[in-house]
This record gives structure tokens, sequence and C-alpha cells, in this order.
């Protein structure tokens, strides 16, 4: 098995490419991708307890760096990585002055990946889990209040899909403010539901931030939700799927 090369690729300010792909791969074929990863990502691996997310992190950062690589133009191989205090990646060692933004995303078997130009941007998938879903005490603690009232007035068939609508759109945006757990989620408000165009209704802490912001609902593969944040406004959405070759 060999990863298919992207080639070359540009992106332009006010674009969106949004990339998706599995990340289950065979165990006895996920070994040669250590190789793409650095020393760090590879003890990173290593400490996982169960094959499968082993392996499904090798493959989500192999896929990654292969897919950034090609906007670079460098080996998967070459990119280094800077940390913010919760985790964010950044690119580093001088790839920083491409000005390419990007964040990452995996849930179960599938991985999101969003890349753009010099603004900031936040990815999240989700398998839907109904039982998850079903929790109440979850919405109630983690939902601001108005979120947790439009759930409750739903039918309880779309309470399901509803849920990680919501879910996947506030991670979106604590991971493109790269905040992590330290900012609550009940500290600001997301739209969602059937035929709510979805946005940054309102951040406690900024009567300004909401309007900073573009949130877009992105098609997932079946049984999953996704959705992304982008600074600025009226991006242009490029979809894009990396493929794993046998």
């Amino acid at each position: 098995m060999v990863l298919i090369s992207v080639g070359p690729q540009k992106i332009s300010t006010g674009t969106v490419h949004i990339w998706q792909f599995e990340i289950a791969l065979p165990r006895e074929q996920i070994e040669p991708y250590r190789n793409l990863l650095s020393q760090d990502e590879n003890q990173r691996a290593d400490r996982f307890y169960f094959d499968r997310d082993r392996i499904r992190f090798i493959a989500a950062r192999a896929a990654m760096r292969s897919i950034l690589a090609g906007y670079l133009n460098v080996t998967p191989e070459q990119i280094m990585f800077s940390y913010a205090s919760n985790g964010k990646p950044e690119l580093a060692g001088g790839l920083s002055e491409s000005g390419l933004k990007f964040n990452l995303s995996h849930s179960r078997d599938r991985a999101l990946l969003g890349v753009v130009s010099n603004v900031c941007i936040g990815v999240d998938i989700e398998f839907i889990n109904p039982e998850f879903a079903s929790d109440g005490e979850i919405a109630q603690r983690f939902f601001a209040p108005g979120e947790v009232a439009r759930l409750r007035a739903m039918p309880t068939t779309e309470r399901a899909a509803a849920f990680f609508s919501c879910w996947t759109r506030k991670e979106a945006y604590i991971k493109a403010v790269g905040q992590g757990l330290s900012l609550p989620l009940d500290s600001f408000e997301v739209a969602f539901g059937s035929g709510v165009e979805p946005s940054l209704l309102r951040v406690e802490a900024s009567a300004d931030e909401a309007g900073r912001w573009s949130m877009y609902s992105i098609p997932a593969a079946d049984g999953y939700a996704a959705a992304i944040l982008v600074e600025g406004k009226n991006h242009k959405l490029e979809y894009r799927e990396w493929d794993w070759r046998q």
C-alpha cells in the first residue's frame, strides 16, 4: 500500500480546502507510515492502549503530513510543527512563512483536514452516537441555555443529528481560537437545526467576536457530522477526498 501523491497544491486567499479520508487501515499495513512521522508523534502513537487507536492516529498524521507537503513543496518528513499550550499544531522551522494554516480532526474511522491561507481555521468531525446524544445531562452541562432549549424543542427522531450538529460547530470554534477546554462550551452559542444556516451567534466574552467568523456545515460520510469555522467572510469551499491505494 502506498499513498497517492496529491502533487503540487496552491490555495488562494479566501479559499478553503476541505480534505476527508479514512484512517482505519489494516494493522499490517500501517507501520511504513511511521517513517513519515516525527519522533514525538511516534511516541504519542505508542501511548495508545488499543491498536485501533494507534493505527488511526498514525494514519491521520501521515495523511495530514502528505497533504500539507503538496502545498509546501517539501517531503512529509521535512514538515515541522510547533504546538500551542492546548496542543494545536502550527507550521514551524521556517515553514510558517508560507502563511499556510490548517486544522485536523478525526473520529472513529474518518478524518477531516481544513487548509487555508493566512487566516485561522477550526474543524471538527464526529461519529454520530445516538446513545451519547440522548443523554440530556450532557447537553445541559456543556451547551448554552439557548442551545439546550432548541434541542429539547426538536422531535425525538431529529435530536441525535441536531446534537452532533451543535457539538461539531462548538468544537470547531474552540479549535479555531486555540483555547481548548479552557473555554467553557456554554460561554458561546451556535445556530443549528434543520434548515438553519450554521453561524456563531454570540460569544459571552466579546460582543464583536461572532462577526469575525464564518461557520459552515460540511457534508460527511454516513453516520458522521462535520463543521468548520474560518476567519473572515464569503469563503470558497473546495472539497477533496484523500485516498489510500492498494
